[in-house]
């Protein structure tokens, strides 16, 4: 049996246990004993508090370096959970509230409203929800956190408003099947980006959708204060520490999850590619190199200088991610197209040169579908677009090209003019200088072009190393099926 079938076997079968085990306890009747403790309820609801709130502060942090909406849906998954988690310990009856209502729709609430984050972090970047959630990106966090807020001290004030609400069987039964219809959505999109990746978060996040599902269902139908109900806790405590040991395990080789996210703050690009690829992006490098060697080294360059590019126009750190993940594979698009055209010697023909600029549609395409950020899609999608509205494959023209296309532009026709292919020999650093500033304002943002030239008159050192680096990638065992 193939090793994902098996780990799929193994996730299911943890997943399962639990209802198992719930079952069996019900059915034995004298073991499942009957256990009344408000003070131990409310320790327990405590401590899954206090890690889900430590997960949604990682995770929080993490989105915002990362400019990245899916691990802020993650945040806002766990700080939904941290916040309705805690008012249901709060007001467990007889410890603080004599009031069960919020009590027992907080605790469902915290749930539903989970699994609907979590189902929309394993969305692609490029659908519309997920595009029109990113123009609030950087409000998204505080202002959930807000409306949770609001939500928790009208609950405690005003206990009576909820009365009735999460006892009635139709209010539970139809919040158990969207709760189970999300999290199934999520463990799919997650073990899929795991199949691709590889990545430990992806798994740990199968696991924990699996026990929130399974905790849902227990809570439901298991009798408050008996040992099998109890169960439901422990469940959701196992789906936390599940996404703390995927986090421990994605971030082992920086041994930290600060390490990981300093990476982000490195001047030197050969640096930061070296520690912040991600597996995905090192798999469809791989693939690249089988595909065509000078494809492969030129990606590794054009992400270099277009790294170096931003720095000087003054981006921000946390936009690097995009910059380098984008810039390493904006030419993965060409693994579709034949190599007698990719290798021809001559000069090509309108029909050849045709199939060659579908290639950004075919790179965002394969990328989109492996859930890669917008702001990366943005690179391989648009960097052949032009200020002048003459480029492909959109037309785009001046501000419309996204930014960070429009510095990889640069980089992208630099190394090309400074490469030698079958058909032409390599120009030299100053021809292809002579050739960009020429383009300024037709090929070329002007802003960008400046940088460029500015750069290239302040750090000749930085140009002359980078023409003749290929890549720094580690090799890997696995290829990409694409």
């Amino acid at each position: 049996m193939r090793a994902p079938h098996r780990k799929l076997l193994t996730a299911a079968a943890f997943i399962l246990l639990p209802l198992i085990l719930f079952q069996a306890l019900r059915w034995s009747g004298t073991l499942d004993i009957y256990w009344h403790s408000p003070v131990g309820h409310f320790y327990i609801v405590t401590i899954v508090s206090v890690f889900s709130l430590l997960l949604a502060g990682a995770m929080g942090y993490t989105g915002m370096k990362l400019r990245n909406i899916g691990v802020s849906f993650l945040a806002l998954a766990y700080i939904s959970m941290t916040a309705l988690i805690m008012l249901h310990g709060l007001a467990t009856p007889g410890f603080i509230m004599e009031h069960n209502s919020v009590q027992g729709l907080s605790s469902q609430l915290g749930i539903l409203i989970a699994s609907v984050w979590l189902a929309l972090s394993g969305v692609n970047a490029a659908r519309p929800l997920v595009l029109f959630l990113g123009r609030f990106h950087r409000w998204l966090v505080p202002a959930w956190t807000v409306v949770l807020m609001l939500y928790f001290f009208s609950a405690m004030n005003h206990p009576h408003i909820l009365a009735g609400w999460s006892e009635r069987d139709s209010t539970r039964t139809a919040s158990t099947a969207i709760v189970l219809i999300l999290l199934a959505s999520a463990a799919r999109s997650y073990w899929k980006g795991y199949r691709a990746a590889r990545m430990p978060l992806q798994l740990s996040i199968v696991y924990s959708c699996g026990w929130l599902g399974a905790g849902q269902l227990i809570m439901v139908l298991g009798e408050p204060w008996r040992l099998s109900w109890w169960l439901y806790h422990v469940l959701l405590l196992l789906s936390l520490l599940a996404v703390a040991a995927g986090i421990l395990l994605q971030y082992a080789s920086s041994h930290s999850l600060l390490d990981s996210m300093r990476a982000l703050f490195r001047s030197d690009p050969k640096e930061w590619l070296q520690k912040c690829i991600s597996p995905s992006v090192q798999a469809l490098i791989q693939a690249t190199e089988e595909k065509d060697g000078y494809t492969a080294g030129h990606n590794y360059r054009v992400a270099l200088y277009a790294l170096k590019l931003a720095e000087r126009m003054g981006l921000a750190s946390s936009d690097l991610m995009a910059i380098g993940q984008g810039g390493i594979i904006h030419d993965v698009g060409k693994l579709q197209i034949p190599q007698s055209i990719l290798n021809k010697p001559d000069v090509l023909t309108q029909e050849e040169r045709a199939v060659v600029e579908l290639h950004p549609v075919h790179g965002y395409e394969l990328c989109r579908k492996l859930g890669f950020m917008r702001e990366e899609l943005a690179v391989i999608r648009s960097h052949h677009e032009r200020w002048d509205g003459t480029g492909y494959p959109d037309r785009l023209r001046e501000k419309e090209i996204p930014l960070f296309a429009r510095i990889t532009a640069v980089a992208d026709v630099y190394d090309a003019l400074t490469s030698s292919r079958s058909y032409r020999k390599a120009m030299t650093h100053e021809q292809a200088l002579g050739i960009i500033s020429a383009q300024r304002g037709r090929q070329f943002d002007p802003a960008c072009v400046d940088a460029w030239l500015s750069l290239a008159e302040e750090e000749p050192g930085f140009f002359a190393e980078t023409a003749t680096d290929m890549h720094v990638v580690p090799p890997r065992t696995r290829t990409l099926t694409v």
